[in-house]
């Protein structure tokens, strides 16, 4: 079977939703016009959250990816509930959609090819084994360049760290460490991640320095996800935003990761001695005061030959206008993106469809529960549904948007970010992702009292989960984000229980194991719904405003 074949039309899916691809850029009916088979008055409880769920998450979607028939189902599916829970349109030109200009890359693997040069000679480094990684150049790109490691690759004045401190990088490819520097004298932040850990920032610190190129160093603990993620995520097209004109943005000529066999072989052959022969030298030079970035002497060399497309991919936005202060906004944000299909694995007969259910199925699924929770009712300030494109790729729909707001950024109070709900029991407690950042969280202290639970500061801080959903654009902007989850707390079964499902979520993510289950309960996504929605209600009937708190990184950025 090949992959197109995969893909049906929605009504297939679901007969209460008469949608087909072609939907998702219709614009034109009224907000009050709805399906004749829709249901007239949809409710929130845990049959909506599955139903929908389902159905964003079928095979027939293969994965969701940006630029795909599937992707435009799923964009005709949440149109279409939109319009059916009384939204009226926020997108584009008093449309539904916000048109995303993007160039999707991949690599052609045949005329591809790297090794490493040294005075050992040369050898090849595997894609997909040794590296992974791609071009954002606009054309074919001849790589020969020598390799600088530069530690953890930070710039941070505020916490006198440097690493590119008198190093001159420029037309050289530059190795970093992922993560913060684990240091425990209370700079950065303690266990928890900065931006400075994620791997957008070392790729953009690399180019402001004036390299070439930069591969990051996978760890799985400081990474906080095997081998196989990076793998996955480039397997296949990689995608960019392109300016208002359709340029091609500056990008480095090769950006992605290193195995950590990879590096553990350069660190051996490297000509520099004076660190040590092997990565965990490296690493423990990188965290001493006089640390300073060294030549390996050693030349990435080959071609990186890339194909791509242009595209136009959507954000969709739905808006349930206020009453005494409609002008100011609260945005929910969750992607509607997911991975894709790997075409040769489906041609072999395995399953090669990444369907995204938990992620982010669910939390489409989610911010549509809150509109059908909060349909009829009179707040004072509007709330706006914006389900993003590329979230996979780097936040690029949610990035796109708050460049270019569909409505000014300054009537945008707060945003609530929905990201892979709990399809599983219910929980005691609920997790607030970075905690420590704004005064939502207070105010989701006392909404979540109401359901008899408790808010905790998130599980594994290190993971820098803050950095890795759609609200992180807005908290660079200084709008007050918020994400939370369920804690691990189960109610039925403690935290063994919840133990056993959080195994099971990560060996699930980014796979194609990652498909719905008729087993889920969604009592947990149920309960995290409706606190969305008490937190909302009150948040949009007050006058004052959500802030960040004083030792947040985004404060003041407003």
């Amino acid at each position: 079977m090949t992959l197109r074949a995969l893909v049906v039309p929605l009504s297939v899916l679901a007969g209460t939703l008469a949608c087909t691809a072609a939907a998702s850029t219709d614009d034109s009916r009224p907000p009050s016009e709805t399906s004749e088979t829709a249901d007239p008055a949809p409710t929130l409880d845990a049959a909506f959250l599955r139903e929908h769920t389902r159905i964003l998450s079928d095979d027939a979607l293969a994965g969701r990816r940006p630029g795909s028939e599937g992707g435009a189902a799923a964009v005709a599916h949440i149109v279409e509930t939109m319009q059916s829970l009384g939204l009226e349109p926020a997108g584009e030109d008093g449309g539904w959609t916000q048109a995303v200009p993007m160039r999707a890359v991949s690599l052609d693997a045949e005329a591809t090819g790297l090794e490493l040069v040294g005075p050992a000679g040369a050898r090849p480094l595997s894609f997909g084994d040794d590296w992974v990684g791609t071009s954002f150049a606009a054309e074919a790109q001849a790589i020969d360049a020598e390799l600088v490691f530069v530690g953890y690759g930070v710039t941070a004045p505020e916490y006198e760290w440097d690493d590119y401190a008198a190093a001159d990088v420029r037309g050289k490819i530059v190795l970093t460490l992922v993560g913060d520097p684990p240091v425990s004298d209370g700079r950065f932040a303690g266990p928890a991640m900065t931006y400075y850990g994620r791997w957008t920032y070392k790729f953009e610190r690399a180019r402001a320095a004036g390299a070439i190129g930069c591969l990051v160093i996978h760890d799985t603990e400081a990474a906080s996800y095997g081998w196989n993620v990076p793998q996955t995520s480039y397997a296949g097209e990689r995608f960019q935003v392109l300016a208002g004109d359709g340029a091609v943005p500056e990008a480095l000529a090769v950006q992605g990761w290193l195995a950590s066999g990879a590096a553990e072989a350069i660190a051996k052959e490297a000509v520099a001695k004076e660190w040590g022969t092997s990565l965990e030298d490296w690493v423990a030079r990188a965290l001493t005061p006089d640390f300073k970035a060294v030549a390996t002497g050693l030349r990435l060399k080959g071609q990186l030959a890339t194909r791509e497309r242009r595209l136009s991919d959507v954000n969709v936005l739905g808006r349930r206008p206020g009453r005494a202060r409609a002008h100011e906004s609260l945005v929910i944000s969750a992607h509607w993106d997911h991975l894709g299909s790997d075409a040769a694995l489906i041609e072999q007969g395995q399953d090669g469809i990444y369907n995204g259910a938990i992620d982010n199925a669910s939390g489409i699924a989610g911010m549509l529960g809150v509109a059908a929770a909060l349909r009829g009712e009179a707040l004072d300030r509007s709330i706006v549904l914006l389900a993003t494109t590329a979230e996979e790729q780097g936040l690029l729909g949610s990035r796109y948007w708050v460049a270019n707001p569909t409505m000014p950024l300054e009537e945008v109070v707060a945003v609530v970010n929905i990201d892979s709900m709990n399809v599983y029991g219910a929980t005691q407690s609920v997790e607030v992702i970075g905690w420590g950042q704004s005064t939502l969280e207070d105010r989701l202290v006392a909404a979540a009292e109401t359901q008899g639970r408790s808010v905790i500061p998130d599980s594994r801080p290190e993971a820098g989960g803050f950095y890795r959903s759609d609200h992180f654009p807005f908290a660079l902007a200084g709008i007050p984000a918020l994400y939370f989850r369920s804690g691990f707390d189960m109610v039925d079964g403690g935290e063994q229980a919840g133990a056993a499902i959080a195994k099971q979520i990560g060996a699930r993510y980014h796979t194609p194991a990652d498909e719905f289950d008729p087993s889920w309960s969604f009592a947990g996504a149920l309960l995290d719904t409706q606190l969305v929605v008490a937190l909302l209600r009150e948040l949009a009937n007050t006058q004052e405003r959500p802030s960040y708190k004083p030792g947040s990184e985004f404060a003041g950025k407003r």
